[in-house]
């Protein structure tokens, strides 16, 4: 049964091309790792709607622990970039320590 995605943009206008990046890089997320709960992916721009970064922030369910990730860019793709790929090292290490015990 798929997981849930939740999308939620903070200070900045929804974009579909965003939550379409972001749908694409949860999906190659969870074909690295099947067991993954529902997510939350935060997207924010501080001040101006033209100015200041983007944080991007990742809350998952790996091997029953809660995976944080959060990442902050002036390019929001850059950012998004980085969160998925510091959670799939962290859904990683995650997905060993589960195995050792």
């Amino acid at each position: 049964m798929p997981q849930s995605l939740n999308i939620v943009f903070h200070g900045v206008n929804r974009s579909e091309a965003i939550e379409k990046v972001i749908t694409e890089k949860m999906e190659a997320l969870r074909r690295f790792n099947h067991d993954l709960g529902a997510c939350t992916v935060t997207v924010t721009q501080e001040g101006h709607q033209t100015i200041g970064e983007y944080t991007i922030r990742l809350d998952i369910m790996a091997s029953g622990h809660e995976v944080l990730v959060t990442r902050s860019n002036m390019d929001i793709l850059v950012a998004i970039n980085e969160v998925f790929d510091t959670a799939r090292r962290r859904v990683n290490d995650e997905a060993q320590k589960s195995r050792q015990h």
